[in-house]
């Protein structure tokens, strides 16, 4: 492989792994990840109240996707098409 194929590609691992390098979107991914911990938490205990929560919790996780796809993969938040 050639130097500038090696290049071409760590700058594509970088841009893919945005949590790790980028201080604004890791602050975005942490707080959503904030959020879906107080939605849980604060959670009535009745099923409805869970499922509701669960929901709320799922479509949280779809914008830390939107953010940052390997990192939301990688912590099993969206499981990949192969």
């Amino acid at each position: 492989m050639s130097n500038e194929q090696q290049a071409k590609e760590a700058k594509q691992q970088q841009e893919n792994m945005q949590y790790y390098t980028n201080p604004a979107k890791r602050r975005k991914i942490d707080f959503i990840l904030e959020e879906c911990a107080t939605l849980m938490s604060n959670c009535e205990a009745t099923y409805q109240a869970r499922q509701q929560a669960k929901y709320k919790e799922q479509e949280l996780l779809g914008e830390i996707a939107k953010i940052d796809l390997h990192f939301a993969i990688q912590c099993g938040y969206l499981i990949p098409d192969n």
